[in-house]
């Protein structure tokens, strides 16, 4: 197989999106045509009659079809006696050859489609009433939106002759239509999901209250798999997924956030509250070592790579980078979709040892009328926390205390070289200020607005089918200063060309621009309270600083500019032909774009500047620039077969070929001191060039796939799966893996056995196992690289040269997940109840380390697949229809996962940055196991007297530091005691999701959980340091003194605090969430009658209204903001300088035309 080479216009990062564009458009042009016949024809078309001829009545007919959109319809014997008709050479109206034709003995009707059917004139007297009527369920529950119909011909089987329809509708919000038919003619009334219902309509009956029989359990739901789709009842695999209603529970500028509690399996821990920010997102655990474990993202067909890995220091890992999930808004998705185990992602290979969310989008439906749906909505954010910080008199006493306690390790000759410190002790009056500020409060917003608004229009004709979408979104952070606008655009369309031939498109825009100041964090309220923000003339406060004059904290936050402007498109166009009855071809070509553009300026005054003047010698106002620009390329070829042999066999298989093409590239530029901080603030303005940066990743990736499933009588189901992935990423001998899968399901209630169970709607046994990988590497590792060395490491006299960087080793390859599954799904009692219960064995084998080489190599280590990690666990999912009756339902959901992760083997492998320990899960920390706090020095001097060399603990010097425990039995604490403190991953978790509808409200209640995952808390590591000059958070007040000797933590300042974790320093990240809740009404319909309104609906609803938990900090959910190549291992703290998560009330209201 050769490797993939896009031509040069699709090499081009500008004309991958034209060109798509312009398919696109041009797409859309073609196919627009096909609505004629919904209206565009007229009988004042123009027939040309090119000779003077007699003609029969099919031969006008003939005529008109061939220079017209019209068809006819008429009984085969209704014209046997008519003679020819006289056409003169000229141009003749298509009425005036119709009257031709009727002469006063026949009449004809023009339906909504172009149609014209031909009655007999004695058919002219049918009596025509306006019919009325509501359609409900089986539970008498209104049903909207479903197709009404009159025809001239009693309808036959579930189907309608869109010959003889004569018009049709569809029905409110509540259920109710209305529509002209003829006495003689047929009501029809048909909705998949439904049984189709049919009667004669009478001169007696003008009401018909249609009751529809539900066709489709609800086992029998559609879920997306890859490459294609499936009933759930005929799945093999582990597949979970949430719909439209559902996501909208969740307010977020980004998808993955919607997810959280409501599958099993899948982990969702927020990244913050910052407009557009995403989510850490792990499903059945961590796998990879050097990677972020997040999952493939596929929307509409069109992979998503969320973190490029480049394994450097560089700007793809520290730059930065807005949220790439941004390409998609929320609005516009109708399904998501999570493939869990290997049986049903090993379709997409390599990319799928971490799981796949399949994201599908809202489309438009064949042969509905155009349908506008207007959303507006309104929120009010607040930050769903606060530090608790002292007033300023609390502060001073504080100040003064802590700047003692700081001198005091020094001789009093010495006090006067800490000037600060010295004068708070001894001048406090002069030089602590008179305000008192709540810091928190002037640098966040308590009320922030986020509007946003939104239009959908979807609709279409017999072939054609279309949906257009666009939203504005204008988002204030709870930061102050933050302001996120959003401008999404997303259409798609689907044309049956011919009877063998469908083509089609899909296309999604973002723009967003985000802006904020210099205020990220409500750690930053630390500042001093007893500093006012503004001056008696309403300017910005100043104080002497250790670096000169500077700004309070809110002066000092307005010399910082960010703004980042962010476009994401994602398009493809595909066709799809139809060569044999059950067998298909599609073609599709898919293209992804993203562009980020950002800036950070900082002002002359900021304390940056300040520093850098001081120490570096470079005055002046900071810039810096950073693009990044990636584009990924996909053409993929499949070829299904989907037949049904008999009553007994059922096949549907597909295979397929697919070439995949990405890259990225990162550029910045710094530059310093410009004439003024406000207009020559452009490059060119630039005294100083200080640094510039540049990074590029590519990548190819070729693969061939197949799929095969198999039923036997919807009893006994059978899957098989394979890809052979070709990766640029390894060396000749490993570049193509092979990832295979396999699973079976036994529909126990199918058997003859279990007739009798009347309670059991289905039981579903299965199993399966199955083979992906991950090439978690930047492209070409196996070959030796050669590159300059950071901060000038390989510059030699005033000349920049290059250095070999490492050891190449051209035997890496893939690393592998072997997962095996056991699961059973059940509904029971009219599908009241369903559920499912799964086990689960993840084993990533061949995970890629540095491993240990021969110094005379001229390297410590290279790279090599060594490392081994396991993930076992159990899924619970139960939903039930507690109440399910006309007017009242009330369903509850409640999904539990457990899983138990562990490092196998290392094999001498490591990885920078991350503490590996065989045994442990990853994630894991260690420190030092607290024993107690010493009370007294004879308790002290009792250790040291018995310790090997005299010395117990070389942190341990006075009462009210930590005794540590001696793990190893040699009477002293050495690096050797260091044990494992606890982990990121929880133990389980899950969520409780609940929806009442009553009569016109609804409801809504999500609640999630989390339980067992522990985090190291800054706060309380950092109680080493004395810090008079930051106001303190609570920790400070719970550390040990004379007279409170049983604190939970060591003496303020105690050294045993330390850089080394302790595991007084250990929180429990723990907790129970109401993450939303909601209300809604939807207006009777009677009040919008004949204005064209269908529905209009009001909710109100909350998000994050609740957490119970014993964190310390702001939010158990609450981590460091960056970890090292984004290696979702390295969240194993919580520094408090992270954007705050935030509550939202939001009011919408969603009109339907």
């Amino acid at each position: 197989m050769n490797f993939f080479k896009p031509s040069n216009a699709l090499h081009s990062t500008k004309s991958l999106p034209n060109l798509l564009m312009r398919g696109f458009i041009f797409t859309l042009s073609a196919t627009l045509f096909s609505f004629a016949p919904l209206g565009l024809s007229s009988q004042n078309t123009k027939v040309v009659i090119k000779n003077s001829q007699d003609a029969s009545v099919d031969q006008i007919f003939e005529l008109i079809k061939k220079q017209t959109s019209y068809r006819f319809v008429y009984r085969s014997d209704m014209f046997d006696n008519i003679p020819k008709i006289y056409l003169e050479k000229g141009t003749l109206t298509v009425e005036d050859l119709l009257e031709k034709i009727a002469n006063g003995n026949f009449y004809y009707e023009i339906t909504s489609n172009n149609t014209i059917i031909i009655k007999k004139n004695s058919a002219k007297s049918a009596q025509t009433i306006e019919v009325k009527g509501k359609v409900t369920d089986a539970n008498g529950a209104p049903v909207s939106n479903i197709y009404v119909y009159v025809t001239s011909t009693e309808p036959a089987g579930s189907s309608v002759n869109k010959d003889f329809v004569m018009r049709g509708t569809t029905t409110d919000s509540d259920g109710n239509f209305s529509i002209q038919g003829e006495v003689g003619h047929y009501l029809m009334v048909m909705e998949e999901g439904f049984s189709t219902y049919s009667e004669i309509i009478s001169k007696d009956k003008t009401v018909y209250n249609v009751k529809l029989k539900s066709k489709v359990k609800m086992v029998e739901e559609v879920v997306m798999i890859g490459y294609g789709s499936s009933k759930k009842k005929d799945l093999t695999g582990s597949v979970a997924s949430i719909n439209a209603e559902d996501i909208q529970q969740i307010k977020t500028q980004s998808i993955d956030n919607a997810l959280v509690g409501k599958l099993p399996g899948v982990n969702v821990q927020s990244r913050g509250g910052a407009p557009g920010s995403g989510a850490i997102v792990n499903i059945r655990g961590l796998s990879q070592i050097r990677g972020d474990n997040q999952p493939l993202y596929v929307i509409d067909g069109i992979a998503i790579n969320i973190t490029p890995n480049s394994e450097s220091l560089g700007l793809v890992n520290y730059g930065f980078r807005e949220n790439p999930l941004l390409a998609i808004n929320p609005d516009d998705i109708e399904r998501i979709d999570v493939l869990k185990d290997a049986s049903s992602a090993a379709i997409y290979g390599s990319r799928a040892a971490n799981g796949v969310i399949i994201i599908t989008t809202k489309r438009g439906r064949r042969r509905q009328a155009p349908k506008l749906s207007f959303n507006v909505s309104s929120t009010i954010q607040s930050p769903s926390a606060r530090y608790d910080y002292l007033n300023a008199a609390d502060y001073k006493r504080f100040a003064i205390m802590a700047a003692q306690t700081y001198l005091n390790n020094y001789d009093p000759s010495s006090w006067p070289d800490f000037p600060r410190e010295y004068a708070m002790v001894t001048s406090p009056d002069t030089y602590f200020g008179k305000a008192d500020t709540d810091w928190q409060k002037k640098i966040s917003n308590n009320a922030a607005l986020w509007s946003q608004y939104s239009m959908n229009v979807s609709g279409g004709s017999e072939n054609v089918n279309y949906m257009i979408s666009a939203g504005v979104s204008d988002q204030d952070g709870v930061m102050k200063e933050n302001d996120f606008k959003r401008y999404t655009f997303a259409s798609n369309l689907d044309a049956t060309i011919t009877k063998w031939l469908k083509i089609g498109g899909t296309i999604n825009y973002n723009y967003s621009v985000n802006k904020n100041k210099g205020f990220s964090s409500l750690s930053q309220g630390n500042f001093r309270p007893d500093l006012a923000p503004f001056d008696d003339k309403g300017n910005f406060a100043t104080y002497e600083g250790d670096f000169g004059t500077q700004y309070t904290l809110l002066g000092e936050g307005m010399q910082t500019r960010r703004k980042a402007i962010s476009k994401n498109l994602l398009g493809s166009i595909y066709g799809e032909a139809s060569l044999l009855k059950d067998l298909k071809f599609k073609s599709q070509l898919s293209v992804s774009t993203n562009t980020d553009t950002s800036t950070r300026f900082i002002t002359s005054k900021s304390q940056e500047a300040l520093i850098s003047d001081l120490y570096d010698g470079k005055p002046g106002a900071q810039l810096v620039n950073q693009t990044n620009e990636s584009w990924s390329t996909s053409f993929e070829n499949t070829l299904s077969y989907n037949k049904q042999i008999g009553n007994n066999h059922r096949i549907d298989a597909i295979v397929g070929i697919s070439y995949n093409h990405n890259r990225y590239d990162a550029s910045s530029q710094s530059y310093r001191g410009f004439p003024d901080d406000d207009v020559l603030v452009d490059i060119n303005s630039a005294t100083y060039f200080d640094a510039a940066g540049s990074e590029s990743l590519e990548q190819g990736l070729n693969s061939i796939f197949g799929r095969i499933n198999y039923g036997y009588k919807g009893k006994y189901l059978l899957t098989f799966t394979g890809r052979r992935d070709g990766s640029t990423k390894f060396g000749p001998g490993s570049k193509y893996g092979f990832f295979p899968s396999g699973a079976l399901a036994w529909n126990v209630h199918k058997e003859h056995f279990m007739e009798k169970v009347s309670f059991l709607n289905q039981l579903k046994f299965r199993a399966s196992w199955g083979i992906t990988g991950s090439d978690n590497l930047p492209s070409f590792t196996y070959l030796a690289y050669y590159k300059s060395l950071d901060n000038n490491g390989s510059k030699y006299d005033g000349v920049n040269g290059i250095v070999v960087s490492g050891v190449p080793n051209d035997n890496i390859r893939w690393e592998q997940t072997a997962q095996t599954d056991f699961g059973m799904d059940f509904s029971l009692f009219n599908s009241r109840v369903n559920g499912e219960i799964v086990h689960y064995n993840k084993k990533t084998t061949g995970i890629i380390l540095m491993t240990p080489l021969g110094y005379e190599t001229g390297f410590k280590n290279w790279n090599a697949n060594v490392g081994d990690v396991s993930n076992k666990g159990w899924e619970f999912l139960l939903g039930v229809d507690v109440i399910r009756n006309k007017n009242l339902k009330w369903n509850t959901s409640f999904n539990l996962s457990t899983v138990k992760n562990n490092l196998d083997h290392l094999y001498g492998g490591r990885s920078a940055g991350q503490t590996l320990i065989e045994g442990q899960p990853l994630g894991v920390f260690i420190g030092y196991d607290v024993v107690r706090i010493a009370q007294n020095q004879a308790e002290i001097d009792a250790l040291n007297s018995a310790a090997a060399g005299g010395q117990y603990q070389s942190s341990l010097k006075k009462p009210g530091d930590y005794i540590f425990r001696d793990i190893n039995g040699d009477g002293k604490i050495t690096s050797a005691d260091r044990v494992p403190l606890g982990d990121i991953n929880p133990k389980y978790f899950g969520g409780w999701n609940n929806t009442v509808t009553y009569k016109n409200w609804d409801f809504s209640m999500n609640w999630n959980f989390s339980q067992g995952g522990k985090r190291l808390y800054d706060n309380i590591t950092n109680l080493y340091a004395i810090n008079p000059h930051n106001n303190p958070t609570k920790e400070v007040f719970e550390t040990w003194t004379p007279d409170n000797p049983n604190a939970p933590y060591a003496a303020y300042g105690s050294a045993t605090h330390g850089y080394t974790p302790t595991s007084r320093s250990v929180a429990n990240a723990s907790y129970i969430k109401l993450r939303s809740a909601s209300i809604g009404y939807t207006l009777p319909s009677e009040m919008f009658k004949d204005t064209g309104i269908s529905r209009v609906h009001l909710s109100l609803s909350g998000n994050n209204l609740l957490t119970i938990t014993n964190y310390p900090g702001l939010d158990p959910e609450d981590v460091i903001s960056s970890s090292f190549a984004n290696r979702s291992t390295g969240y194993t703290s919580d520094d408090g300088r992270g954007y705050p998560n935030v509550r939202t009330f939001t009011f919408s209201l969603n009109v339907t035309f």
